[in-house]
């Protein structure tokens, strides 16, 4: 079978997506690869602003195997932190970051103000710990009894700051870019409790989010630095992202670093269940969107630091036994896995290599 893209309004009822179709807006996956497309999920797609989606067209064998591979997708969902492999920053240092954030969050939800010193503090701590380390691994937590949004702006917060750190950035600017990450999707808790229960009142409210954090966080006396950043975090480089339709460079360095992280962070999250997705296969999906919703320059920054394998991914290696990624090595294309308890860097294997992704 090949594949073709075919623009929305071609699309009929009976066609078989080719891959994965995402939200461009939200980084959440719509409709998975193999699903037989009704007019409900054409509805779908349209009232999310998809335009062109990759169809199966021709006769074969392969459908047969696209099932297979759709089934195992779904029965092998796991917790993609990996206890063997070693923390992002410490498991101490995370629980009482998050646990100030929900502290932060808590407090301005109540009260309407928001505790700046609290936030600086956390993003001290975390980025004098990535600054300590030689190379560093992207193994965060992907699920916490705190709820989604205080794990996923701790999450956001530590990535885009580790990606700042690999920019070689001073640690001042590192740490403000934490900060904003941290903070960048506030404007969601303040949605209002009249569009909670309205579906469409609700759609305005998510797209309005950015300017809702915006305005709070300027209020609050934040720096324009980050207030910027929470503002304008959906925009894309191609110009087609919102509130502004900001394009390439004129979208603020510090918004384009969070748009990444906020992305990874929002594909690989096991709260999302159905939605989630395996580290390679977000990689993958961020290294596709480069030019279109991403920065190229941050993209290849991300993915230098992280490697092509994410942490989490789970391999088949050339000898025929499988393992995980627990980190990269010098080699972007040969991480280090753990195969039964055996760590193996494969930089240094030269006969071993990934075979496969599982």
């Amino acid at each position: 079978m090949a594949t073709v893209w075919k623009d929305i309004d071609e699309v009929k009822p009976g066609d078989v997506l080719a891959d994965d179709v995402f939200d461009g807006v939200s980084f959440t996956l719509i409709l998975k690869k193999g699903t037989t497309v009704t007019e409900e999920s054409i509805e779908l797609m349209k009232k999310r602003n998809i335009k062109r989606v990759p169809v199966l067209v021709g006769e074969g064998d392969d459908e047969e195997s696209l099932v297979i591979e759709v089934e195992k997708a779904i029965i092998t969902k796991e917790d993609f932190a990996v206890p063997s492999a070693p923390p992002t920053i410490s498991e101490k240092l995370y629980n009482e970051s998050i646990n100030a954030m929900t502290e932060v969050v808590g407090k301005l939800f109540e009260t309407d103000t928001l505790d700046k010193d609290k936030v600086r503090d956390v993003a001290n701590k975390v980025v004098a710990e990535v600054f300590g380390k030689k190379r560093n691994v992207l193994n965060l937590v992907k699920k916490h009894a705190s709820g989604f949004l205080y794990k996923h702006l701790m999450n956001t917060g530590v990535i885009s700051g580790m990606i700042a750190v690999e920019m070689g950035m001073p640690i001042h600017e590192a740490i403000r870019i934490t900060e904003a990450g941290m903070l960048h999707d506030i404007g969601l808790g303040l949605i209002n409790a009249e569009a909670r229960n309205d579906v469409e009142k609700l759609d305005d409210e998510i797209m309005n989010h950015p300017a809702i954090g915006a305005k709070f966080l300027r209020d609050s006396g934040m720096p324009i630095e980050v207030t910027d950043a929470v503002l304008f975090h959906h925009e894309r480089w191609d110009g087609k992202g919102f509130p502004m339709g900001l394009k390439g460079k004129r979208i603020p360095t510090i918004a384009r670093i969070i748009a990444v992280a906020d992305a990874y962070d929002t594909l690989t999250s096991e709260d999302l269940k159905e939605k989630s997705m395996p580290p390679y296969y977000a990689m993958r999906w961020i290294i596709s969107g480069s030019k279109r919703y991403f920065d190229p320059d941050i993209v290849s920054t991300f993915v230098n630091m992280v490697g092509v394998y994410p942490t989490g991914t789970r391999v088949l290696l050339s000898d025929g036994r499988e393992g995980i990624v627990i980190g990269r090595s010098e080699k972007l294309l040969k991480p280090i896995v753990d195969v039964d308890g055996d760590v193996i860097d494969l930089s240094k294997e030269p006969t071993l290599w990934i075979a496969k992704v599982l």
